[in-house]
């Protein structure tokens, strides 16, 4: 790193024994609470909580933070395991939030790694408290619940959350490292189509079938794949058919995602799949009924002067990057809303090879060694990259340069 509005001479450049203090100082506390953050993740491998039924986590979350001095605002934007925990002094150079997720998935647990990626932000927290004077920087942690339902950080956004905040960072769970990260923009529909109910075997001619219109349109979207770009993605499922075989469905209904990086593809990609979906409606004579789906989010607004800074860190630690675009093997997250009003990025760190989200195998790998020494990289990398962001106004700069426009879509 380079900053040239910093004389060499100042404990602030990067080549002062001072700077390089700090960040062994940062990494001595880290170590510090390593046993506690880990116990933390198994804990909550153990007792897994759902989308917005985080109590107990939000609990300990909130208990860790106090105990370092953050001032505690529970119940943020509405949402009871939602908080908001302020450490330093609002005169600070930089003010950096850090996002927790705690919230863990139907069935097979922190198959997402949340266990790992809210307490690696939570130590990341605590040693910059540790370390850093107050007046050096200010740090903002957010427990942030319902990532898997799409829902948290929209209401963040949406309650104004983040608006004293310059920076957002969390890291999570994979079987890659790396500091850029994109995520895919999702438009959620349910599509309803009424129909007409009569005997199917008596009356069929007197019936309209629901179920016709909803085939019809799983049909047409699967001509209509060929047409779009491979950076779209489609979705459908039929998630409501009738009710019984000699019954013409008078109901049925198709659940829809439209998933794309840019904006653009993502908006006439939905556009063509309203249109086939009312296409099948004139085509079997039934009514159609749009229904917006919870959790819909808008393509990640990337920040590379933020990421590459993360990216430093990796390489000072020496841990390589493996061959992994930012955009492979990616789907979609409540993050993006937070993009699109703050810099912000979502590095991943490693936990084993050859993993997939949403498994069990992807769980059970959380609470491993090499899942608990992920959980290590990630606070130490938060850390460090803070500490840069605090020292270097020239990458405050660059990180401004490179946010969202105040225009963007929310």
């Amino acid at each position: 790193m380079s900053d040239s509005t910093i004389d060499p001479a100042s404990p602030l450049h990067p080549t002062h024994p001072a700077y390089a203090a700090e960040r062994r100082a940062l990494l001595d506390a880290i170590a510090r609470g390593a046993d506690t953050a880990r116990a933390l993740a198994g804990w909550m491998s153990e007792h897994p909580e759902l989308a917005l039924e985080e109590r107990e986590t939000s609990g300990r979350y909130v208990e860790m933070l106090s105990q370092h001095g953050f001032r505690i605002a529970t119940g943020v934007a509405g949402m009871p395991t939602a908080f908001r925990a302020v450490w330093g002094a609002d005169t600070a150079p930089v003010s950096i939030g850090l996002l927790a997720e705690m919230d863990a998935l139907p069935d097979i647990g922190h198959a997402c790694g949340h266990n790992l990626s809210g307490p690696a932000s939570l130590l990341a927290a605590e040693a910059l408290a540790r370390v850093l004077p107050e007046d050096a920087i200010r740090l903002v942690v957010y427990g942030s619940p319902a990532e898997e339902t799409g829902v948290g950080k929209k209401c963040l956004v949406e309650a104004g959350a983040f608006a004293d905040v310059d920076t957002v960072m969390m890291a999570h769970a994979s079987d890659m490292r790396r500091a850029h990260r994109l995520f895919l923009g999702n438009r959620k529909f349910d599509l309803v189509y009424h129909g007409r109910a009569a005997h199917a075997a008596a009356y069929p001619q007197q019936g309209v079938n629901a179920l016709d219109a909803v085939v019809s349109f799983y049909v047409a979207v699967g001509l209509l794949r060929q047409q779009l770009s491979r950076r779209v993605r489609i979705h459908v499922i039929i998630s409501e058919g009738g009710v019984a075989p000699n019954i013409i469905p008078e109901r049925a209904t198709a659940r829809v995602w439209v998933r794309a990086l840019d904006p653009t593809e993502l908006e006439d990609a939905a556009a063509r799949v309203l249109a086939a979906a009312e296409g099948a409606a004139r085509t079997s004579g039934t009514r159609l009924e749009v229904q917006p789906g919870p959790g819909g989010s808008p393509p990640m607004w990337p920040n590379p002067p933020l990421a590459d800074a993360y990216r430093r860190q990796l390489e000072f630690l020496d841990l390589p990057e493996t061959d992994h675009a930012p955009d492979e093997n990616i789907g979609s997250s409540d993050i993006t809303h937070v993009s699109r009003v703050v810099p912000t990025i979502h590095p991943n760190f490693p936990i084993g090879s050859g993993l997939e989200l949403h498994t069990r195998a992807f769980a059970e790998a959380t609470t491993s060694e090499q899942g608990l020494a992920g959980l290590l990289e990630g606070a130490r990398c938060l850390a460090l990259t803070a500490h840069e962001l605090a020292r270097s106004p020239g990458l405050r700069a660059a990180v401004k340069r490179a946010g969202p426009e105040p225009e963007s879509p929310r």
